[in-house]
């Protein structure tokens, strides 16, 4: 009897009640405001990979050389799900994949370290292995193209590379700024050989000269003056003219300078790789967040800071190219339109049912109000707002006002007979109390479970089983305490009171027809489980989640064995589009 005289309490102190719940809507006001808006969670298994290059090798040598030395590495650690290799030439990519629940940063130190223990074993001429964790977060949020009329291919790579990657790395949640296409800035040095034999030098030792002499290296300590300086030597040149003054010593005892042998001079490496974008030459470059960043924010900030880059640079062209931001704040603005719309329907529909417009106002305030405290607790598990948790928060709607409708039928109905809306509340709320409670109970042990589940559904549903639950307890607070209160206060008494009405004849007919074939009705209650089941198990099918539907379609192109970057734009430049 304690839990249910607590609405009673309510309608006695309206004042604790009412300032508890401004108090909760204020808190979760302003958690919403600091949630950040992000992405689907991440649901992939725990991943990490290991990129071993060896520059002009070919896919047997790769294979038996490195690849099967470093699976054989990784074959010994706990929790390994599944390892899958790919081999091309010069290249070993190896994909390590942990079950759910280990710790990506332990298990890719681990990695890392059975990598360095095989290191012995791998040829010397490779290049130092990559290990990096794979998440689906580190896939490119934005992805720009720059074009510009007054600069060349190697200028604006350039550009992208110093000017552009340099800005945008400044803003907060800005993990990496990656080129796509372009070539990348070189200093040149073409060697002529008629002057080279003349001067009596060889690649070789032109080579070795400049390793030696363009360089800085630390030269100790000395005491000047009674005080300790440290020494450097440097020998790197900073600009070509340096570069090109830099004297090389000879066979001969004679020193002669780089650019009486060779041509020096700023250039571009070479082209790896293109961007086209309708079919004309362009450098683009993408951007990469950090994990715990909002994508929204950080798109807002790359967005703001190009806008900058634009008015400076006014001959460059940016033009965006993709985003992913994009379906988060589809997702976003859809959601909260159906839970708005949803809102505005159930507030209806009971309008329809008790036609009054006070009791429709207590109900429809029932809904926001245990709504917004949500997500204060949200904040405290650390959620963010995503499409599972406003996927959670919109289909809680019609639940949310179950209870306060119950309660405020229940007053009404008393309200129209004739009592005094403080007394009706007292009476409605007492009589209706143990069924509030066992309904929101119910709710509660069905989908607290669904939080707990293994495997990838439990991460697909773990913020969603949490968020109704919290609802839920709102709604059930709520409908114990302000719905009461409300009542009590607002309703109005009846000047003229009237008796319950009757059934329906539709209704009362239908039901009384139920009641005396109530085979007939058991029979077709089994039919439509049965049918039900047999559509389950044929007629749909099954996966983790529904296929997707994007607005953007990815073409990959291989091209034959030897095929070179000429070959590759000829056949990009012919792929029907």
């Amino acid at each position: 009897m304690a839990e249910l005289r607590l609405s009673t309490w309510g309608i006695k102190n309206p004042i604790p009640v009412a300032l508890l719940f401004t108090a909760a809507v204020i808190g979760g006001t302003i958690s919403y405001n600091f949630l950040p808006i992000k992405r689907f969670p991440n649901v992939v298994f725990p991943s990490v990979l290991v990129v071993v290059t060896d520059n002009g090798a070919a896919p047997a040598e790769i294979k038996t050389q490195i690849t099967r030395p470093i699976e054989d590495a990784m074959a010994g650690i706990a929790g390994v799900r599944d390892m899958q290799s790919e081999v091309s030439q010069g290249v070993s990519t190896t994909q390590v994949q942990f079950e759910l629940g280990e710790d990506l940063q332990k298990v890719t130190d681990e990695v890392r370290q059975r990598v360095d223990q095989a290191r012995a074993t791998l040829p010397r001429e490779i290049d130092p292995p990559q290990v990096e964790r794979l998440e689906i977060d580190s896939s490119p949020i934005l992805t720009y193209a720059v074009a510009s009329p007054t600069m060349s291919a190697a200028d604006l790579s350039w550009f992208v590379d110093d000017t552009i990657s340099r800005s945008l790395q400044g803003e907060k949640g800005v993990a990496q700024v990656s080129r796509v296409g372009g070539v990348g800035r070189e200093i040149n040095v073409i060697i002529d050989p008629d002057r080279m034999a003349a001067q009596g030098l060889t690649a070789t030792s032109l080579n070795a000269a400049l390793s030696a002499f363009n360089t800085d290296i630390p030269g100790g300590r000395v005491l000047v003056g009674g005080r300790e300086q440290t020494v450097r030597v440097l020998g790197s040149a900073l600009t070509v003219i340096q570069l090109r003054n830099l004297t090389i010593p000879t066979a001969g005892g004679r020193y002669v300078k780089l650019s009486d042998v060779a041509d020096v001079g700023d250039g571009a490496s070479e082209p790896r790789g293109f961007a086209r974008l309708d079919n004309r030459p362009v450098v683009g470059f993408q951007v990469l967040k950090t994990n715990e960043a909002s994508e929204v924010q950080v798109e807002d900030a790359i967005k703001a800071n190009i806008a900058k880059l634009a008015k400076t640079y006014r001959d460059v062209r940016f033009t965006p190219i993709f985003s992913t931001v994009e379906a988060t704040r589809a997702s976003y603005a859809a959601t909260l339109r159906t839970m708005f719309e949803g809102m505005l329907l159930a507030s209806l529909t009971v309008f329809l049912f008790l036609r009054d417009w006070r009791s429709t106002a207590i109900v429809a305030i029932a809904m926001p109000v245990s709504l917004i405290p949500t997500f204060l607790f949200m904040a405290f598990f650390h959620f963010s707002l995503n499409i599972v948790t406003l996927l959670a928060l919109t289909l809680v709607i019609g639940i949310l006002v179950d209870d306060a409708i119950v309660e405020i039928e229940n007053i009404q109905k008393r309200v129209q007979a004739g009592a005094r809306p403080y007394r009706a509340s007292m009476e409605g709320a007492d009589q209706i109390g143990l069924a509030v409670v066992a309904t929101t109970a119910s709710i509660v042990v069905v989908f607290a479970p669904v939080s707990f589940m293994g495997s990838i559904p439990g991460q697909f549903f773990k913020e969603f089983g949490i968020t109704v639950v919290i609802s839920v307890l709102f709604s059930l607070l709520v409908a114990r305490q302000l719905t009461p209160l409300m009542a009590a206060y607002f309703l109005r008494a009846n000047v003229e009171p009237h008796p319950r009405g009757e059934l329906r004849p539709f209704y009362r007919r239908s039901l009384e027809w139920a009641l005396s074939h109530r085979w007939v009705m058991a029979f077709v209650g089994a039919a439509v489980v049965v049918t039900t089941m047999g559509v389950l198990a044929v007629g749909l099918p099954t996966g983790v989640q529904p296929p997707a539907n994007d607005d953007y379609t990815f073409i990959g192109i291989q091209g034959p064995p030897g095929a070179t970057l000429s070959d590759m734009q000829r056949i990009t430049e012919e792929t029907p589009r």
